[in-house]
């Protein structure tokens, strides 16, 4: 198992009372980020932590194309015994189904081939986003304006949702910008309605990866 033999020990101390006591936490990432109650406490391990009776401390470990563990260590008055705690990081599927690039959520322009009049192009257009696309929420092919509704994917610890914006730049020479919107919710049965709850992610889903490449190539000039 990777990593396995890599361990990182975090070891929190707690003092109540005048009661010592030690928990130790490993995980298979050794530079996982720790964050106790909000705070970040280090990579590797944690300066000393304090826990007051009748309450609870909330740790977070951390890693880019790993999923988030999160759990509580609380103490009731009563002996709390040391506990040791081996966290293996699990990899996060909507990390892995995705790819960074520089095109999410930024405009990419395509100047048309000179051959090509505007009815052409469009055809085009509309055959290139509506295969990767059911649904279009708006198609104006006199202003070549097109919008394709929310497609979502749900994943372990996220919701994805994806869209494509589609517009004419420019007539003379014809230009069209497009536009991948992609972004997440922490979520993984956000609706797409719940605008508040999405960010935008830096990442765009496998399955959009050659749309970019299509535009290229059948709409630009040769």
């Amino acid at each position: 198992m990777k990593h396995i033999f890599t361990l990182l020990v975090v070891c929190l101390y707690f003092v109540i009372s005048g009661c010592k006591t030690k928990v130790i936490i490993a995980s298979s990432e050794q530079d996982a980020q720790i964050l106790v109650d909000g705070k970040i406490m280090g990579r590797g391990q944690t300066s000393t932590i304090m826990i007051k009776k009748n309450s609870c401390v909330n740790v977070q470990i951390e890693k880019t194309g790993y999923l988030k563990e999160n759990f509580s260590y609380c103490f009731n008055g009563m002996n709390f015994k040391p506990k040791t705690q081996y966290i293996e990081l699990k990899s996060d599927d909507a990390f892995n189904a995705s790819l960074s690039t520089d095109y999410s959520n930024k405009d990419f322009e395509v100047t048309v081939n000179k051959s090509m009049n505007e009815n052409e192009a469009w055809k085009i257009i509309s055959q290139i986003v509506t295969n990767y696309f059911d649904n279009l929420e708006m198609a104006d092919k006199a202003t070549g304006y097109m919008k394709t509704s929310w497609q979502s994917k749900s994943f372990l610890q996220k919701t994805i949702r994806t869209r494509i914006i589609v517009k004419q730049s420019s007539s003379t020479p014809l230009k069209y910008k497009l536009k991948i919107i992609s972004e997440y919710s922490d979520n993984p049965k956000e609706s797409v309605k719940n605008d508040d709850n999405f960010k935008q992610w830096d990442r765009v889903l496998r399955a959009y990866d050659g749309i970019i490449g299509e535009f290229q190539t059948r709409l630009g000039n040769k």
